[in-house]
């Protein structure tokens, strides 16, 4: 029980802002090169990498800023779109027009189609697994390097991949490789096996994955261009989280990140920035907070919970939760009936249209309530055997209940 202790914790401030906690750095008051941040990611040693369309910026724990640029490095483009860092503190960019770059902290090195078994100059993601195998996701293929001699790209024309627009990579404990693509779904890369999921043959709710986290579960968080953020768990379904579903502001969602305590971090394509409690959604724009622009391009967050944030023309924005106050909310137990369950059980008591957790009793989000007829409806058939916590809020409201499922 002591997981949904902390839940509902959590949830007793969700309504409410201060108008403290952001810090927004753009051309004005910073050495930041343009206020279009493309890429965030922070090191091993809390340095904060930022990625801009005028160049890259180093911003250490201490405020002290360097900046990359072809003018003053061996940084091939100013354009960035992706940046990796990886086990020996090499940093690897990827740029719009001019490849891949890596710095080990005094020297850069640029490599392109023309040095390299690179594809294609458009580098839009980039990892690293286990086995210090480079994956770099370009406009034209999904390319596999050792570090040395050998190249390998997977396209549509070699590989059961549908289309080569790599635009994020994720490797998990296991190196398996999640590649989300540009209207070719989710690839999933499992020791030498593509799985394709697509709204064709999945519940996935859209095809172009633009961003993909894990939470401690190893449920992935994607985020989609058209479907919302999109949650494909262990068990191999996929959760939706839309305008339809649940509070989320948007259908499209540009980046995702999962904090260190493992609440899931949105940034709209235009409105704004969300963060999921487990429970709801805090939605953050630049009518109700500091927040510089409602066009959120990156997401990062620092050993110290901080949000990083990249948006359009807004520059970069530090925003430090604590900072920010909030009201606190009541709580209310409903009911489900029947409990136990082993079909379908309806939960009683709750306002209508809102978004219903269900989770299991290590605190894993196992599904969603569905809103069918005016009732919210658990599908008990799809659950496996045990106890479960439902849980739902409004503005004023935080709705609990349990159900035993059994089979």
């Amino acid at each position: 029980m002591r997981v949904f202790v902390t839940m509902v914790l959590l949830i007793a401030g969700t309504i409410g802002f201060a108008q403290s906690g952001f810090t927004i750095y753009n051309q004005d008051n910073s050495d930041l090169p343009t206020n279009l941040v493309n890429a965030i990611t922070i090191d091993d040693h809390n340095n904060t990498w930022v990625g801009t369309e005028g160049g890259l910026v180093k911003i250490d724990p201490v405020g002290t800023w360097t900046t990359f640029t072809t003018a003053n490095s061996g940084i091939p483009d100013n354009q960035i779109r992706s940046i990796f860092i990886d086990e020996n503190d090499v940093v690897w960019v990827g740029t719009y027009l001019d490849g891949l770059a890596s710095y080990d902290g005094t020297d850069w090195v640029a490599y392109d189609p023309t040095n390299s078994g690179l594809p294609d100059y458009h580098i839009k993601s980039i990892a690293k697994d286990a086995n210090d195998t480079m994956w770099i996701g370009t406009s034209w293929g999904l390319a596999k390097w050792d570090g040395a001699d050998y190249w390998y790209t997977y396209t549509e024309l070699n590989s059961d991949i549908l289309v080569p627009n790599i635009n994020a990579l994720y490797i998990d404990s296991n190196d398996v490789v999640y590649i989300g693509t540009l209207n070719g779904g989710l690839n999933v890369y499992d020791h030498g096996v593509f799985t394709i999921y697509r709204t064709a043959n999945s519940t996935i709710s859209d095809n172009t994955i633009l961003s993909i986290d894990e939470d401690i579960y190893h449920n992935k968080w994607l985020a989609t261009s058209f479907g919302g953020l999109s949650v494909f768990t262990e068990a191999g379904d996929f959760l939706k989280f839309t305008p339809l579903t649940s509070d989320i502001s948007d259908w499209s969602v540009d980046a995702v990140r999962l904090d260190n305590n493992n609440l899931g971090v949105i940034g709209m394509s235009a409105t704004g920035l969300e963060i999921f409690n487990n429970i709801s959604w805090t939605h953050y724009t630049t009518a109700n907070s500091e927040l510089p622009d409602d066009f959120i391009n990156a997401l990062a967050i620092d050993s110290a919970n901080i949000i990083w944030i990249g948006t359009e023309e807004g520059g970069l924005v530090k925003f430090d939760r604590s900072a920010v106050a909030v009201n606190t909310i009541g709580q209310v137990e409903v009911l489900t009936y029947p409990n136990p369950a082993t079909d379908n059980a309806l939960i009683i008591g709750l306002p209508e249209n809102l978004s219903v957790q269900i989770y299991n009793n290590q605190g894993m989000l196992c599904g969603i309530a569905e809103y069918r007829n005016g009732m919210h409806i658990v599908n008990a058939a799809k659950l496996s055997a045990g106890t479960y916590w439902i849980y739902a809020v409004d503005q004023h409201t935080t709705y609990t209940a349990s159900l035993q499922v059994v089979h």
